[in-house]
């Protein structure tokens, strides 16, 4: 995250490193939670700091239906397009620390269709 911020936002990456490139304690009652990974849910800038990283991912995708908003991501096109395209998803996004949470991922499709591609198989609730 510190890294894409300094290549597209360097203006910001002074606040940015100073508030992020060492882990936090967080405190709730009793318990202390280290905080080591990234902006906290509910942090205002998060959604700025977590989409710049993500951006060039989503660019570099080659699905001629291709929308990011924060985590969730909509593809589109030909089955194979889109497999190679899930996989690249995979791969980089777990380089940037992600993982793609298969129990929210769906496939539609005509009822012609049948996934037979196992990138696109994601659960027996595949949607046609």
């Amino acid at each position: 995250m510190l890294n894409a911020v300094a290549d597209r936002m360097p203006e910001i990456y002074a606040f940015c490193h100073s508030a992020y490139s060492q882990s936090s304690t967080l405190f709730y009652g009793p318990f202390c939670v280290s905080s080591q990974v990234g902006p906290q849910q509910g942090d205002p800038v998060g959604p700025l700091l977590f989409s710049n990283t993500v951006q060039p991912l989503l660019l570099s995708l080659e699905s001629p239906l291709n929308l990011g908003y924060l985590g969730d991501f909509t593809l589109g096109g030909p089955a194979a397009v889109v497999a190679r395209d899930v996989s690249k998803i995979v791969m980089i996004g777990g380089e940037l620390g992600l993982s793609l949470n298969v129990s929210k991922c769906e496939v539609i499709s005509h009822d012609d269709f049948t996934v037979t591609d196992s990138l696109l198989v994601f659960s027996e609730n595949t949607y046609r």
